[in-house]
C-alpha cells in the first residue's frame, strides 16, 4: 500500500474513532438520564462554578438562548441555581448544586468506564506508545491551528 492511502486510512479511522467514542458516550450518559449538553454544563461548573450565561454558552459551543434552555432545564431538575451577580443583577451566575455534584461523579465514573471499553485488550506499553503516538499528532494539529491563525 502506499503511502497516501495509508494516510487515507488512518484520517477515516480517525473520524470512526471519534464517532464511536461520542456514540459510546451518549449512550452511556443517557442511561444516567443526560444528554451531552447537559453532561458538559456540568463539568463546566465543576471546574469554573458561578459562570455566567454567555460563558456558559461559549464553553458550550451553542447561543445563549440554547445555553439557557439547558440552564433551565438543569435548575428545574435540581442540578444547578442561577443567582444574580452581586455586582451586576442584570448577569445571572449558575452554580452546581449538590444534586448536581452527585451526577458530576457520575459522569467521571461513566468516562472511565468508556476508557476502559476503548483500551480492553491492549498491554501496559502498548498504551504509553498510543499516548505517545497520539500527543505527537495532537502537537501537529495544534501547530497547524497555530500556523492558520
Amino acid at each position: 500500500m502506499n503511502e497516501t492511502n495509508d494516510l487515507e486510512q488512518l484520517g477515516r479511522l480517525f473520524h470512526c474513532i471519534c464517532r464511536n467514542h461520542k456514540k459510546n458516550a451518549d449512550l452511556m450518559l443517557e442511561r444516567s438520564g443526560l444528554h451531552h449538553a447537559q453532561a458538559r454544563l456540568l463539568m463546566i461548573l465543576a471546574h469554573e462554578n458561578g459562570i455566567n450565561h454567555s460563558e456558559i454558552a461559549a464553553e458550550l459551543r451553542i447561543s445563549t438562548a440554547a445555553a439557557s434552555k439547558v440552564i433551565k432545564r438543569m435548575e428545574q431538575d435540581g442540578y444547578v441555581l442561577r443567582e444574580a451577580d452581586s455586582a451586576d443583577e442584570r448577569v445571572s451566575r449558575v452554580f452546581l448544586q449538590p444534586k448536581g455534584k452527585i451526577l458530576v461523579e457520575k459522569i467521571h465514573s461513566t468516562f472511565q468506564q468508556l476508557d476502559h471499553v476503548m483500551f480492553e485488550g491492549l498491554s501496559d506499553e502498548e498504551i504509553h506508545e498510543l499516548q505517545t503516538l497520539l500527543g505527537r499528532v495532537q502537537k501537529n494539529l495544534q501547530k497547524n491551528i497555530s500556523d492558520s491563525g
